[in-house]
């Protein structure tokens, strides 16, 4: 009986020890990969199943539409106001700002890059791939592009079902924008200066990302100044803004609800003999949960255009803005939003925009 007894213990030892011996092997065996060719023509080995995604802050709105659940951190500025409008899973994840030892520390499958595409890019996305051993993934920021931008991180991760809702939602609403836009007479396009930084004379012209909604809806960009490479906001003087005397005045986001950039226009006397101001067709931009023209410029810039568009043509754009907020919102920020949020998130500055924008009582 003891005989028995001590070989049953011995054969359930080695039952164990075999367990063990093929769960290490099991973990050490290689995560099944296959080769990708990202938008910038760049070939690389990816994980055959990615869970873990690390994207720069330019991509960030864009990753949060597509799969929200696979990223590792947050980059954007976010203020009460705005985390209402989004994922608690989220809110909780780190906040970085780029460096090469978070994306390290923070191990993800992939790095998302979502950027102008071009030699330069594409050397430093080469760098950095060879330097952190993490395969970087690009895809450009140009708006004209966003068909083909959600088709490929659709079947990149496996969101074919997301991305074909963000789809449907451009072939809808978005992608007859710039059709339209060929057809205004130059003499009817509406002659617009963006206002960035704290006193509205810093901008971006015709050509620049951080302005690209101007030129999708047939607006004419009215500053005439050089590009400012990466955060943009070229610098001008009120004489050239009094030169240009724009017909419309669209304000940045800025610090969000305080709407610094806004009240300084506002109560500042060389602004006011600008024929915006004059005519009161000055126009604090939507800012919840970002910007809906810029910064960040991404997705978030789709329903940016279709705002502007019907503010400054709303006898050519006809859009239902409330049934398409709504609609954004639910496709690309995971958020239903109450009526009272729909009055929030549209009326940034109901004093002005209220009575001058047909169709949004």
């Amino acid at each position: 009986m003891r005989l028995i007894r001590t070989s049953f213990l011995a054969g359930l030892a080695l039952c164990f020890t075999l367990l063990s011996a093929y769960s290490a092997t099991e973990r050490k065996l290689p995560r099944a990969t296959h080769e990708v060719t990202d938008m910038a023509g760049r070939k690389m080995v990816v994980p055959s199943v990615i869970r873990r995604i690390y994207v720069n802050k330019p991509g960030s709105v864009l990753m949060y539409a597509v799969a929200p659940d696979m990223l590792v951190s947050r980059s954007l500025w976010l203020t009460d106001k705005t985390k209402r409008y989004l994922k608690s899973s989220f809110l909780q994840l780190p906040c970085v700002d780029g460096s090469v030892e978070e994306m390290i520390r923070l191990k993800p499958d992939i790095i998302i890059s979502s950027f102008n595409i071009n030699p330069k890019t594409k050397d430093e996305a080469d760098r950095l791939s060879q330097k952190i051993g993490i395969p970087v993934f690009m895809v450009p920021i140009d708006m004209g592009r966003y068909e083909q931008t959600f088709k490929v991180l659709g079947e990149l991760l496996n969101r074919q079902e997301q991305t074909g809702r963000m789809r449907g939602f451009i072939h809808t609403y978005f992608d007859g924008i710039a059709i339209k836009a060929k057809q205004i007479p130059a003499k009817q396009r509406v002659r617009v200066y963006y206002a960035e930084g704290e006193r509205g004379l810093n901008t971006d012209p015709s050509g620049s990302f951080h302005s690209q909604i101007l030129d999708v809806i047939g607006a004419v960009n009215v500053a005439q100044v050089a590009i400012a490479s990466g955060q943009g906001m070229s610098a001008v003087s009120m004489e050239q803004l009094l030169l240009w005397n724009p017909d419309v005045v669209l304000v940045w986001t800025g610090m969000g609800s305080l709407m610094t950039t806004m009240h300084a226009i506002q109560s500042d006397n060389l602004w006011a003999r600008t024929r915006a101001v004059k005519n009161n067709k000055l126009y604090q931009i939507p800012f919840l949960p970002f910007g809906w023209f810029d910064r960040p410029p991404s997705t978030n810039r789709i329903m940016g255009a279709i705002w502007t568009a019907k503010l400054l043509y709303p006898d050519i754009y006809h859009y239902d803005l409330k049934k398409v907020t709504r609609e954004y919102f639910d496709i690309f920020y995971h958020h239903q939003l109450t009526d009272d949020e729909l009055a929030e998130v549209l009326h940034p500055n109901p004093q002005v925009l209220i009575n001058s924008v047909p169709g949004n009582h």
